[in-house]
């Protein structure tokens, strides 16, 4: 599956120097992220996410009804787990902490 970076970048009309500047990346490392040649960090995925206003799975190109939100208790970042996962623990991605609880 492929990412929406690129796809959402040119749907709010913006030049890779643009999201750059707004979200404090290089042009070079964008377009990486883009072609999916590199991988972006989970800090960088969310700074994204929240510059678009979506949520990292939908960034990352998964379809949001197959994932269950959680909040960390400890850090307060919200993050997506599958629906298969949904019965085991969940750390959170950000702090590793296990206190998390279910968002409708």
């Amino acid at each position: 599956m492929k990412n929406r970076i690129k796809q959402l970048r040119q749907k709010n009309h913006l030049t890779l120097q643009d999201l750059g500047q707004a979200v404090g990346l290089k042009n070079n490392t964008l377009s990486r992220y883009e072609n999916e040649k590199r991988k972006p960090k989970e800090e960088t995925l969310q700074k994204l996410a929240d510059y678009f206003n979506v949520s990292v799975p939908y960034l990352q190109g998964i379809d949001d009804e197959d994932y269950i939100e959680f909040a960390c208790n400890e850090c307060g970042h919200t993050f997506k787990v599958s629906r298969e996962l949904k019965t085991k623990v969940v750390s959170c991605p950000f702090c590793s902490c296990q206190e998390t609880s279910y968002e409708v």
